[in-house]
């Protein structure tokens, strides 16, 4: 996001020292709740650290909806569970002390309404992946998606480090754990990943994956030259001589 439009520009900028006052600053352990759909408290926190899981829950199955990451604005009676999925610090106040945070503040209206857009446009693609595309798709998006947020280049594709298991996936993706690990092996094995260690992939061509992701195919990796090859074992049979299996 632009820096002109930095939540933690306007936060750090000491005109606004006496207004903030109003707020208070919470630490969230890892997988502590901020809310859930039982919540009755009418509030609007600032992420200032870490990272929170938004996601709703039904008949026992969990459906991530969005995270939130450092500079997000969110409230607290959104009928959604909000868990850390890593220690985070939240700045949290009332609904009215944040209305008159905006009216105050001029700046602080045009980053809300950037940090809301964003949280849009993850639901948006969201739906649309669960209407229109099977899970290998929407693993696929969930892979380019990360290359282009957190990817680094390095000798043999994009590397990313992942703060996500598979089952933290499946739940991103709206599948089962089972069927995102079989679906993730599958790439691996056709070398389309490269898995470097349990945190670290290395996406060997994303032009590949993001032409899959266009045109609903999977053609080879362009420069994947690296299959296994099968080595001709021998056996010996009768008399000692050996035969090729």
């Amino acid at each position: 996001m632009s820096r002109c439009f930095s939540i933690f520009d306007i936060l750090e900028n000491p005109e606004h020292d006496s207004f903030f006052q109003s707020f208070t600053v919470r630490k969230v352990e890892e997988r502590g709740i901020v809310c859930d759909a039982n919540t009755i408290g009418n509030e609007v926190f600032i992420v200032l650290s870490g990272e929170l899981r938004v996601y709703l829950s039904y008949e026992g199955r969990e459906f991530t909806v969005f995270t939130l990451e450092p500079e997000a604005v969110f409230t607290t009676h959104s009928s959604m569970m909000v868990v850390a999925k890593k220690p985070s610090e939240i700045l949290v106040t009332s609904i009215k002390n944040f209305s008159e945070a905006l009216t105050t503040i001029p700046g602080l209206s045009v980053s809300i309404i950037a940090s809301m857009g964003r949280g849009l446009a993850n639901t948006v693609r969201i739906i649309e992946g669960l209407v229109f595309r099977d899970v290998k798709h929407r693993l696929i998006h969930f892979l380019i998606d990360l290359a282009n947020e957190r990817g680094c280049k390095v000798q043999g594709g994009i590397s990313v480090t992942m703060d996500y298991n598979t089952e933290d996936i499946a739940t991103l993706i709206g599948s089962s754990r089972q069927s995102t690990s079989l679906i993730l092996n599958e790439l691996i094995k056709g070398g389309y990943l490269l898995r470097v260690s349990r945190k670290q992939l290395i996406i060997r061509d994303l032009g590949v994956l993001e032409h899959q992701a266009e045109n609903n195919d999977l053609p080879p990796p362009l420069d994947w030259d690296e299959k296994p090859v099968r080595t001709p074992a021998l056996r010996y049979g009768t008399g000692g001589k050996a035969r090729v299996v």
